[in-house]
């Protein structure tokens, strides 16, 4: 099955994930091979999006204007380096302040969805944490996971308890299974592009 379109998680999959959060340009460190794994994915004739939460705006500790400067920077050095990212979705909400977009809700999908015109049951997301998938299975959005996060280590065992609960989520005419683990982007890049 083609992927009509890609969406990305941010820190744990092109950055590294920093316990206090990356709120500068200075904190923010590319992973390594995620350039190289982008500009693979820029191959494909598909949208390229990136979905992240990023409470650290709701939390009062950096401005919007600052994670939206730090994402331009990153779409110009992954440009120059071969790669693409077509656009930004995030939530800068609190975690408690009950939005419909902070993941595990599917509210961002849905967002880069609608303004890339793609459907999701046909799309992959990238992402680093059980939420990401959780967010991919609201909508049926096929989903790998990476073990460059900081739930890596405990990624199996996490998938598991929530395989014990709910062994599939199945939508019309499509069943969603767990799914894959692999070490970084580029590994989920190498599985992607062999689809």
């Amino acid at each position: 099955m083609t992927t009509r379109g890609i969406l990305l998680d941010r820190d744990g999959v092109i950055n590294y994930e920093r316990a206090d959060y990356v709120k500068s340009w200075e904190e923010f460190r590319f992973l390594p091979g995620a350039l190289t794994a982008l500009q693979h994915l820029a191959t494909l004739p598909v949208p390229i999006v990136i979905v992240t939460n990023q409470s650290v705006i709701g939390r009062g500790i950096v401005p919007h204007s600052t994670i939206d400067q730090l994402h331009q920077r990153v779409q110009q050095i992954v440009q120059e380096a071969g790669g693409r990212i077509d656009g930004f979705f995030l939530c800068p909400h609190h975690p408690d302040d009950g939005c419909t977009c902070r993941k595990p809700k599917p509210g961002l999908l849905r967002r880069a969805a609608n303004e890339f015109n793609f459907p999701l049951h046909e799309a992959t997301f990238v992402g680093d944490a059980i939420t990401d998938y959780q967010a991919a299975m609201a909508v049926g959005c096929r989903s790998i996971l990476v073990r460059s996060g900081r739930q890596g280590k405990r990624l199996s065992a996490l998938l598991a308890e929530l395989q014990q609960s709910n062994p599939t989520y199945t939508l019309p005419e499509t069943t969603v299974p767990f799914p894959p683990i692999v070490a970084d982007l580029a590994a989920a890049t190498a599985l992607i592009l062999d689809h």
